[in-house]
């Protein structure tokens, strides 16, 4: 089985028909053909987005809290980006 990995943002997603088949469009580079899924299917598709949305709230409000905390001790907390890439020999 092979994996891959899309990160697409806050692009669109979108339902799209072409030539009578149904898509679920996830940004652009991402197109998944539905039109023979079963409705246990889509309902297990629901049910994870519901699920992955839920994770997504959880880590906003870790983070609130912990901005929370900080302010109250009258500390900041700065986050710094990091992008790996490759390591000078």
């Amino acid at each position: 089985m092979t994996t891959a990995t899309l990160s697409w943002g806050d692009r669109p997603i979108d339902l799209e028909t072409v030539d009578g088949r149904t898509f679920l469009r996830i940004g652009q580079n991402l197109r998944v053909d539905v039109t023979d899924a079963s409705l246990d299917q889509l309902d297990q598709l629901a049910d994870v987005a519901a699920d992955l949305a839920g994770h997504q709230r959880d880590r906003y409000r870790a983070a609130d809290v912990a901005d929370q905390v900080a302010a109250e001790d009258g500390h900041r907390l700065v986050g710094v980006p990091i992008q790996r890439g490759p390591v000078a020999a």
